[in-house]
């Protein structure tokens, strides 16, 4: 399943031009009121009937080589788990805001995941965002610049379905240069991309100057 609602974010450039919403370092509060979206469902193609033959004694057929990725449909995610880095995190669905931003959960120990958008498992750019620090210490998404290409990233929702992305980079740009279209557009691939605030924080500008994305992509079977 794909999605073009990104395209708030492409076409104003403020997602990175002014920063995420509630990036910058500052006391949070817990969103208690965040709820998960149903997921979205692919329609499913039916199997086809085998004829058999009366005369003869019906053979059984073999199933299929078991492919556990083909086997899920796209989900939205309700949690993010990353063992090298320790990360184990609740993932709420968030949108864009007003202004173009891509908005962010409230409680610094919270994923934020683009919805409506890419549902994992699906061709596209699923983006998540979250806090890197706050007044109190680090956040959720402080050590995302240990991470290394390879690392894997584990994204599950309600019902235990779970898929693995592998880390292909790790890479900083400053606010005005970031990619947008490389994190947010199109692609045939199953990509996952986190992004979190990293530099210099500027009190007077409330954000820090660069931003930190993680790109990722399926693991193959």
């Amino acid at each position: 399943m794909r999605t073009r609602y990104w395209l708030l974010v492409l076409l104003s450039f403020t997602v990175f031009l002014s920063g995420l919403s509630g990036c910058s370092s500052s006391k949070q509060e817990d969103n208690k009121n965040n709820t998960s979206t149903p997921n979205s469902q692919s329609s499913q193609q039916p199997r086809p009937i085998v004829q058999q033959n009366n005369t003869a004694s019906p053979k059984k057929e073999l199933p299929p080589p078991s492919d556990h990725h083909s086997e899920l449909k796209p989900f939205l995610p309700t949690r993010l788990v990353i063992p090298t880095i320790k990360v184990s995190a609740k993932i709420f669905p968030v949108g864009v805001l007003a202004d173009g931003q891509m908005d962010i959960p409230k409680s610094t120990e919270v994923v934020g995941v683009l919805h409506p958008g890419v549902l994992a498992g699906a061709k596209g750019n699923m983006v998540m965002d979250g806090h890197v620090d706050s007044y109190t210490g680090p956040a959720v998404f402080y050590r995302l610049k240990y991470l290394k290409p390879g690392d894997a990233m584990i994204v599950y929702d309600d019902k235990k379905q779970q898929l693995t992305y592998r880390v292909q980079s790790v890479e900083t740009f400053l606010t005005s240069e970031a990619p947008i279209d490389r994190i947010f557009g199109d692609t045939e691939n199953v990509q996952l991309n986190l992004i979190t605030c990293t530099g210099r924080y500027s009190r007077k500008k409330k954000e820090h100057e660069k931003r930190l994305v993680i790109f990722a992509k399926l693991e193959e079977k």
